[in-house]
């Protein structure tokens, strides 16, 4: 038998957890857009944070596994691990929950995957996005970050699946999509766009958080400030942050796009709004393949023109996003 929950590629790849919810959401687009609209706009840097400092702010407390994305009323939620899922072989619990409905959310080590740069290299414990089996072929339907560090759909066998949980007792997620009348909170979305301007966070999201480094945050246009205060001064740079602009902009282009069929807006000023944001996106590719290329070279002339373009996008950025906030009002 044969069982493959639907999937889509997500319109943002920055993280796992953002991309493995999105990949089934985005499924049912028509549905999901007036909720993914009015979020996914805040940005954060968390300095402190030993790994992950550059984040969207909407999944920035993955240190507690809780993430305001959970909230979504677009699927429910389980949460288990190797001990309270009570299984002898993995692959029989994927294929029961696979069965029910549920997509899952594992921990795996990566030594044992093929598909993974980690294969019999190194002991990496990821997140792996498992929506699919077939017991014919002894195959697992999976989804990570494979092809260097691009998002891509893989198949694991059975023995690789099991092998890759053995003694790990980390976290087993469940999802399962649930339809839901979402109604477009423009009040959100202009809050959102305030707080990205003033590189403040007025919702406080994460005060619970009983770690420092989820606290001492920055927000918002700041992101670019510490790309070039930060990022450009360390020896090789992280290239999460420079696609996570590309990602943002990305969902911007989605948000107008919406915005525009609303037509309850200018749709001038919206259309002109896409084609400005249209140019932010090619000079995004353009600054994340400049970080690729330094990456690969250590030409340091490349570290100028990385902090000139990041200046750049962010005096665009911020244009847009205050012309955007007019028109919202």
């Amino acid at each position: 038998m044969k069982t493959i929950l639907p999937v889509t590629y997500p319109p943002i790849t920055s993280f796992p957890h953002i991309a493995n919810i999105l990949s089934f959401l985005w499924v049912n687009e028509d549905k999901v857009l007036p909720w993914l609209c009015d979020r996914y706009l805040q940005l954060t840097i968390r300095p402190y944070h030993p790994m992950t400092r550059a984040d969207f702010y909407e999944q920035a407390d993955t240190d507690n596994y809780i993430i305001p994305g959970y909230s979504c009323p677009f699927f429910g939620w389980l949460r288990n691990n190797q001990t309270t899922a009570h299984f002898v072989k993995f692959t029989d619990y994927i294929e029961y929950q696979i069965n029910q409905g549920y997509y899952l959310d594992a921990c795996l080590d990566n030594f044992y995957l093929r598909c993974s740069l980690s294969f019999e290299k190194e002991h990496f414990i990821h997140t792996t996005f498992i929506y699919g089996f077939d017991n014919e072929k002894e195959l697992i339907y999976i989804s990570d970050f494979y092809d260097n560090g691009k998002y891509v759909r893989e198949t694991a066998s059975y023995e690789e699946i099991n092998k890759s949980i053995e003694g790990i007792d980390y976290l087993i997620n469940l999802y399962k999509y649930q339809d839901f009348n979402y109604i477009f909170n423009i009040n959100l979305l202009k809050t959102f766009i305030e707080d990205y301007i003033n590189c403040r966070d007025s919702l406080k999201k994460f005060e619970f958080s009983c770690a420092s480094y989820n606290r001492d945050n920055l927000y918002g246009l700041n992101f670019y400030d510490y790309i070039i205060d930060v990022f450009c001064k360390e020896n090789k740079l992280d290239l999460r942050p420079f696609h996570i602009i590309y990602d943002q902009k990305v969902m911007m282009r989605i948000r107008l796009g919406y915005l525009f069929k609303l037509n309850i807006f200018d749709n001038k000023v919206i259309l002109e709004l896409k084609e400005r944001n249209d140019v932010i996106i090619k000079n995004s590719i353009i600054l994340r393949n400049l970080a690729i290329k330094y990456n690969l070279t250590y030409d340091n002339r490349l570290i100028h023109k990385i902090i000139d373009k990041c200046n750049s996008i962010k005096i665009s950025d911020q244009d847009l996003m205050m012309d955007l906030l007019n028109c919202l009002k």
